[in-house]
C-alpha cells in the first residue's frame, strides 16, 4: 500500500487514466455537495487559507507498462474525483472563451486534468466513468452535444460550476490556485493488500451490498479493466 497526501494536480498529472470499475455505483453527487466544494474553494482564497482536506481516493494500480498510459481502478473516491474533473472542464471551457484574461492556458488544464496528449481512443481520457455516465462525461471533455440519454447528475453539476465561474466571485487564476489547496489522501493498493476486503469495509457504512454484489465484485476486482467489462456483461 502506498499512501501519499497531495492535490488533484499531482494525482492527475502525467500519462494516467483513472477508471471507475463497472461494479461501482453511478455518479450521484448533487448540487448540495458541489455547493459545499465551491464554498470551500472560495473560502480558501477569500480567507487566505493554506489548505483544506476534502477526502481520500483509493485505487488499484494495474501492472506498470513500459510505455503508454498507467491505469488505476478507483475503488473509493469516485464522487469527489468526478466532481473535481467536472469543475476542471468548466474552468477549461471558460479559459477557452476568454483568452488573455488569465495566466492559465487552456491547453495546460486539458493536458493535466482531462486528456493524455497524443493518445487515442479511450486511452486519451484521464477519467473513464461507468458506462451509463461515460458518454456524457466524454461529451463534456470534447465540448460536443450530450447524448440523448445523458447523465442528469453530471450535466447539472457541470452547469452549476459553469454558473459559479461565470459569476466572477473569483477570477480564473484564483479558482485554479484554490483548487491546488484542496488536499487529498491518495491510497494506491497492491494485490497483497486484499482490495476486496478494503472495498467491503469502505462501503460498509453506506447502502448495504447484496451477496450477489459481493460475489460479482470479488470476481471482477482481480481482473484488468478491459476484461472486467467483458465479464460483467456476461454475468
Amino acid at each position: 500500500m502506498d499512501v501519499g497526501k497531495g492535490n488533484i494536480f499531482g494525482i492527475m498529472n502525467g500519462f494516467k487514466q483513472f477508471v471507475i470499475p463497472v461494479y461501482q455505483r453511478l455518479y450521484s453527487w448533487e448540487i448540495e455537495q458541489c455547493s459545499t466544494l465551491w464554498h470551500d474553494i472560495v473560502s480558501l482564497e477569500k480567507e487566505n487559507k493554506a489548505s483544506h482536506f476534502v477526502g481520500s481516493i483509493v485505487n488499484i494500480a494495474e501492472n506498470v507498462m513500459p510505455t503508454g498510459v498507467q491505469r488505476f481502478m478507483i475503488i473509493d473516491g469516485q464522487q469527489r474525483l468526478t466532481t473535481l474533473s467536472l469543475l476542471m472542464i468548466a474552468l477549461w471551457n471558460f479559459a477557452e472563451k476568454h483568452p488573455g484574461e488569465c495566466e492559465l492556458k487552456p491547453s495546460k488544464i486539458n493536458h493535466m486534468f482531462l486528456e493524455n496528449e497524443d493518445e487515442s481512443g479511450e486511452d486519451q481520457y484521464k477519467l473513464l466513468l461507468t458506462e451509463a455516465d461515460k458518454e456524457t462525461f466524454i461529451s463534456l471533455v470534447e465540448n460536443r452535444p450530450l447524448p440523448e440519454q445523458y447523465s442528469i447528475h453530471i450535466k447539472e453539476n457541470y452547469d452549476y460550476f459553469v454558473k459559479q465561474i461565470e459569476s466572477r466571485t473569483l477570477e480564473l487564476d484564483q479558482v485554479y490556485k484554490s483548487i491546488g489547496k484542496l488536499q487529498i489522501v491518495n491510497i494506491t493498493l497492491e494485490a497483497s493488500d486484499d482490495p476486496q476486503a478494503i472495498f467491503e469495509s469502505l462501503n460498509s457504512t453506506g447502502k448495504g451490498l447484496s451477496q450477489s454484489d459481493l460475489i460479482r465484485n470479488n470476481v471482477l476486482m482481480g481482473l484488468d479493466v478491459r476484461t472486467q467489462s467483458l465479464v460483467y456483461h456476461d454475468l
